[in-house]
């Protein structure tokens, strides 16, 4: 069954605060509604999606409008948030061990690997085996000739020992989560002492919530404030802005953009 987007006001009624945790059932419709918005992405692949879930994507990409067409055939934001990042300047040349945790199908990591190296690689997302059925992209190539690893747990019930990774990456993940706080404890708890974690992460306020109800693809709302009370007194700020609702990506959905870089004390 597809799960039908609630009406702002009904939504609001049951709310007394954003919406960082929702039911296993909730995030499961979204995670279907994910992978089918990137299959269609790429209509040569054998799986063919179903007819409910083409109208439903359908509908809310035309409820977004224009400020969120469609992502370029191998890119989701991923050099936009870069940019927002100063090109990922501040971060070190050389990882021994890095993640991208919800690393979609384009990755930010291609990215932010430009010019730099890891010796071990891995990709985190629950619907990565999908994403490597994308031929020709990134993630399935690196995978393909043993660059990458992958693992499809989902992030709060992440499988990597503490105080692992020197470079762990978070971008736009936390508002397609099941339990955002859980979510963020985790990419903590794997950065080791003197890494550096990268979050990325568009934020709402009650008012966005209000105008915009509820959202299929982002069950989770999350604002800046809720990031800085479990970031700030664990990292030493390396790049930190808050970009404003004009500067993002959706003006319309998120007040701003929470843009973070920080080395773990």
């Amino acid at each position: 069954m597809v799960l039908n987007p609630i009406p702002a006001r009904n939504w609001m009624q049951t709310m007394e605060k954003l919406p960082l945790c929702v039911s296993l059932e909730r995030w499961q419709q979204a995670q279907e509604w994910e992978g089918a918005y990137w299959r269609a992405q790429h209509p040569d692949r054998s799986h063919v999606l179903t007819t409910p879930l083409k109208r439903l994507t359908a509908k809310v990409l035309n409820k977004l409008g224009q400020e969120a067409d469609l992502p370029s055939v191998g890119d989701d934001w991923n050099h936009w948030w870069a940019e927002q990042f100063d090109q990922y300047r501040a971060l070190p040349s050389r990882f021994n061990n890095a993640i991208e945790l919800g690393s979609g199908p384009y990755t930010n990591v291609r990215v932010i690997l430009e010019g730099r190296s890891a010796s071990h690689l891995i990709c985190s997302d629950p619907l990565v085996n999908e994403y490597l059925r994308f031929r020709g992209q990134w993630l399935a190539r690196m995978w393909q000739e043993g660059k990458v690893y992958v693992d499809d747990h989902p992030l709060e019930e992440c499988p990597f020992a503490s105080d692992y990774f020197d470079l762990v990456v978070v971008i736009n993940v936390l508002d397609h989560c099941r339990d955002s706080l859980a979510c963020i404890r985790q990419a903590v708890r794997i950065t080791k002492p003197g890494g550096f974690l990268v979050i990325g992460q568009d934020l709402s306020n009650f008012d966005d919530v209000q105008r915009i109800g509820d959202d299929i693809g982002h069950p989770i709302r999350i604002d800046h404030e809720t990031l800085d009370n479990e970031l700030l007194q664990v990292f030493r700020k390396v790049h930190y802005k808050i970009l404003s609702r004009d500067e993002g990506r959706n003006p319309s959905a998120h007040y701003g953009t929470y843009v973070f870089i920080g080395q773990k004390h």
